[in-house]
């Protein structure tokens, strides 16, 4: 039942106009401090983009925004995995921190939960800020807890180059049988048969949920993937790996610069293919990532990367590289 005195709307992604867009990232960026969450203030064409042209191509496919008379006070988002994981969907929920209390958010699950349901989906992935009250609120619908993910942060103006140059030399040293090639954008066709393993090397990294399928990568969804962060003014970074003798391809570290708010970075996936493991691939990437980004774009501050908590080798090298945490977001499940 929809709070009194509240609408909430159903919003096709493809409808949503700037002001709107403008709103909703309000909304975004005062939940999100509210939660404790140091991040940048998020912006509407970022958000506008992001739910037109998701990670593959396709928009969001259902949102609801909740009303206070005119003003946006919360909204659900709807994301159903088609490639992957077709019997999962995952539900995010944000409610302004003035209008909490008054029942929408549970509105708003419910309305999105059932989006879920009418398209045959059974499990619901959501999560909430640890420290703020999300996470007593799943709780208390019954949502299963499943793995925390935690967010960690490169302070890129305030590390002292010195620590990615020695880190770099350190991990040369033991990876030097292999070259290292940079690559802004999309993927040449030459190289979209490499780029697809370095993708798949990713699948056996810890996941949140046990019963999720691995993605599947093929040319068709690393083209969807590049041509959303080209939609999303998203500028893709990569540092890849090469073993010299015999031109195999063994490792990618990939970063995107928001061009809408590009002082803050995100780190994407940083693979090393099994066989090529041990050799301080991943501790080499990243570090070149770090100097490369460094000169390259000196207007980005901050390089901000999720791990979950028990991928211990990533966080090790994340942490080596300078990186602190900032923020811990706790996942849970729902059967539907």
């Amino acid at each position: 039942m929809t709070p009194v005195d509240h609408r909430i709307d159903r919003v096709d992604p493809l409808d949503l106009d700037l002001d709107l867009a403008d709103a909703l990232a309000d909304l975004f960026t005062a939940s999100e401090r509210a939660d404790g969450v140091p991040s940048q203030a998020k912006v509407g064409p970022d958000l506008l983009t992001a739910r037109r042209w998701g990670s593959d191509s396709r928009p969001l496919d259902a949102m609801f925004v909740a009303w206070d008379g005119d003003r946006a006070v919360a909204e659900a988002t709807v994301d159903l995995p088609w490639r992957d994981n077709a019997d999962s969907a995952s539900v995010r929920v944000r409610v302004h921190p003035d209008a909490r209390g008054r029942g929408l958010g549970r509105a708003l699950w419910e309305r999105a939960v059932g989006v879920a349901r009418e398209q045959g989906r059974t499990r619901v992935h959501a999560g909430a800020w640890q420290g703020g009250p999300g996470v007593a609120v799943l709780d208390h619908w019954g949502l299963a807890r499943t793995s925390v993910g935690v967010i960690r942060r490169v302070d890129l103006h305030g590390t002292p180059r010195s620590t990615w140059d020695r880190l770099y030399d350190e991990a040369l040293g033991v990876a030097d049988g292999y070259e290292l090639v940079q690559q802004v954008g999309s993927t040449p066709s030459d190289r979209v048969e490499a780029l697809v393993a370095l993708h798949d090397a990713i699948n056996d990294a810890p996941s949140s949920d046990p019963d999720d399928e691995p993605d599947a990568w093929d040319a068709q969804r690393l083209a969807d993937y590049e041509g959303a962060m080209a939609g999303r003014r998203q500028t893709l970074y990569r540092v890849m790996a090469r073993h010299r003798a015999t031109g195999a391809w063994a490792g990618q570290s990939m970063l995107c610069v928001n061009e809408f708010s590009p002082a803050e970075a995100f780190q994407e996936d940083t693979s090393v293919v099994r066989a090529h493991r041990g050799h301080r691939l991943g501790l080499l990437i990243k570090a070149a990532m770090l100097r490369w980004v460094g000169d390259e774009r000196p207007e980005v501050g901050a390089i901000d990367t999720w791990n979950a908590a028990n991928n211990h080798h990533m966080i090790a090298i994340n942490e080596r590289l300078g990186a602190t945490v900032v923020a811990r977001h706790q996942g849970f499940r729902a059967d539907v």
